[in-house]
């Protein structure tokens, strides 16, 4: 199954640079006033999301930042130097030298799935996940598969929303999760996200909510790009 993904990169090499290798190198920071976005990018029926390649936040930051790296080397960029004074523009001849030796920028991965049951009626979501495994969270079945086998989710059809997140700094600049630096916050962030999730959400499948740390203050809007239905179209969620 074919799905279009994110690539955060792709401005700076395609088009105008609203992401630049700057978001990655200058230790920006999300802000919980600014708020963040999660777009829900992909929508299929329970029994696909093992088709579904989600990625993990792991791959799909090192490939983001091997790009950079590569392609501020054919561009002439010096990272060495105090990126804050490093010219990150590029001219149309850098640009091609870049998409004819690296091919088109890495995609983001999905980082996090909301498992719903639906009729014709209502759309309820059960169960909020993070995607950061290596390997695919319905590879070899899901837990909350089985448990939606239970007889009272029986008039219901099941589905799973894949989504992305972006940041925004305070200086109102993009910050895709993959950016955040080092990993180790950016997998931070991821936690403290899908914590915030579950407690705003309380959806009955998941049985536990972890630190939510600075993101319990934060907003997040939620936009349904799918053509499934509008589960949680252009929604807000406000924080703590």
């Amino acid at each position: 199954m074919i799905t279009l993904k994110f690539q955060p990169l792709k401005p700076w090499v395609q088009g105008n640079e609203s992401v630049t290798p700057k978001n990655f190198y200058r230790d920006y920071k999300p802000s919980c006033e600014m708020g963040s976005f999660i777009a829900l990018n992909v929508a299929v029926d329970l029994h696909l999301a093992d088709k579904i390649d989600t990625g993990n936040l792991n791959d799909s930051w090192i490939a983001n930042q091997q790009y950079i790296e590569m392609a501020c080397d054919i561009a002439g960029i010096d990272l060495e130097e105090d990126v804050e004074e490093s010219c990150f523009s590029l001219d149309n001849e850098e640009k091609h030298w870049i998409l004819e030796q690296l091919g088109s920028p890495p995609e983001c991965c999905y980082n996090l799935y909301f498992v719903t049951i639906y009729n014709e009626t209502e759309e309820k979501l059960v169960y909020i996940g993070k995607t950061d495994a290596r390997k695919s969270r319905f590879a070899n079945g899901h837990s909350v598969a089985l448990r939606l086998h239970n007889p009272i989710y029986a008039s219901y059809k099941k589905r799973v929303h894949f989504g992305t997140i972006m940041f925004l700094t305070d200086d109102k600049e993009y910050l895709p999760l993959e950016f955040i630096q080092p990993f180790d916050e950016a997998e931070k962030y991821l936690n403290e996200m899908e914590s915030l999730l579950i407690r705003w959400f309380n959806p009955e499948l998941n049985v536990r909510c972890g630190n939510m740390g600075m993101m319990k203050q934060m907003f997040i809007h939620i936009q349904n790009f799918t053509e499934s239905s509008d589960f949680l179209n252009d929604y807000m969620v406000q924080g703590y």
